[in-house]
């Protein structure tokens, strides 16, 4: 079957979350959708291949990303009900502090904005927390709330999920097939090179490959960049009391501790992470943990989730962010260079918005101008002005 000359041609590089959702929306509006994967299947490597990420709309005082999950969760359960497996876990989301809660802070702000806008909190307090989820130390965090409009998705099998899709809709998916260059006429983006010296031609060409973005395309080594965060998995002996409800998706006093995680999924496994600084890597770099970062989870663990601090970490890794400098996605079309698109920047808090971002990615390439459009677009680099975005919790 020949290719459709009346229907635009794209090229998405890279089939993590941002790719193949931003290939299935450009397949969507009557784009003729090539795929090209680095990989043969989920890459092992990618952010998105995990077993789990958070999908919650805490977001502190930010309205816009609060907006955004309000669209993306009803999708999220449109697409558990489409699927035999559903693989969103609406179990709940745990916002702990050691402090009381107050205006100003991530966990403070959350509440009064949520709680504006008609989301049903449920206030919690030393007491509450050791009847309703026992696992927690005693007195350690003595205000926080519970968000049940929130919980977890099995993000590897996402991702797997929405590869089946794009090539029941006839998407070209070549794995195995990494990027090697730009083709460009001029100033203009006309296709790719593949490492194996195929060329591809297209009307655009959106790199939505995460924290390989800049190695990709370098110039914008300035206002992206990998940084590597550590993920343990643990695996009680009787995996039933970490279970949701018993133990629910969490963070505990993120932006001062940066631990979060998750209750055991179906193989027994407690996901438990850091969201912090995080090291500057080079994405090829291996993916292990450190000593230092080990001695911190058992120290955290110790002191606030004392039944799990002697059980063996079954593995672990640090997951790469794609971080932007302001914590925002980087989505947009590059005004010196006609015919490419970026779709990156998830800072470490991407996957929630996946039923979302497709759309996003495709209303830049087309030129549309939404909220989404406008926040995330091409933009001058500053000094960071709030973690709040960046609290992805992923």
């Amino acid at each position: 079957m020949g290719v459709d000359t009346s229907r635009p041609r794209a090229i998405v590089v890279g089939a993590g979350v941002f790719g193949v959702t931003s290939a299935l929306a450009l397949c969507a509006r009557r784009f003729d959708v090539t795929l090209v994967e680095a990989a043969v299947g989920p890459r092992p490597e990618a952010a998105s291949t995990d077993i789990s990420k958070i999908v919650r709309m805490d977001y502190g005082a930010d309205g816009f990303y609060v907006e955004l999950m309000e669209r993306a969760l009803p999708l999220w359960r449109e697409w558990n009900a489409r699927w035999s497996h559903p693989l969103f876990h609406e179990d709940g989301f745990l916002l702990l502090s050691r402090d009381r809660l107050r205006s100003g802070t991530f966990e403070g702000d959350s509440l009064a904005l949520l709680s504006s806008r008609g989301h049903a909190l449920q206030r919690i307090d030393a007491g509450t927390l050791q009847a309703r989820w026992p696992a927690w130390a005693p007195s350690v965090y003595v205000d926080g709330y519970f968000n049940p409009e929130a919980g977890w998705v099995e993000s590897g099998a996402l991702v797997m999920q929405l590869l089946a899709q794009a090539r029941r809709e006839g998407l070209a998916i070549r794995e195995g097939d990494r990027f090697a260059k730009l083709v460009e006429a001029g100033a203009r983006v006309t296709g790719i090179v593949t490492a194996a010296g195929v060329t591809l031609s297209a009307d655009v060409v959106v790199v939505a490959a995460g924290a390989w973005t800049t190695s990709l395309l370098p110039h914008l080594a300035h206002a992206l960049w990998p940084v590597a965060q550590p993920v343990f998995h643990l695996v009680p002996r009787t995996p039933e009391p970490w279970r949701a409800p018993r133990f629910t998706v969490w963070a505990a006093d993120i932006a001062r501790t940066g631990w979060y995680g998750f209750p055991a999924n179906a193989a027994g496994l407690v996901k438990i992470a850091n969201h912090g600084p995080g090291r500057r890597v080079a994405p090829d770099e291996p993916r292990t943990t450190t000593l230092a970062e080990a001695d911190a989870l058992r120290s955290f663990l110790h002191e606030s989730l004392p039944a799990l601090a002697e059980v063996p970490v079954h593995a672990s890794k640090t997951c790469l962010y794609s971080d932007s400098f302001d914590g925002d996605f980087w989505i947009g079309r590059d005004p010196d260079r006609p015919g490419l698109a970026v779709a990156a920047g998830d800072s470490g808090h991407g996957f929630k918005f996946a039923p979302v971002l497709g759309e996003i990615v495709a209303d830049a390439v087309e030129g549309n101008t939404t909220a989404a459009t406008r926040r995330f677009g091409w933009r001058t680099p500053v000094a960071r002005k709030t973690e709040d975005a960046r609290f992805g919790l992923s």
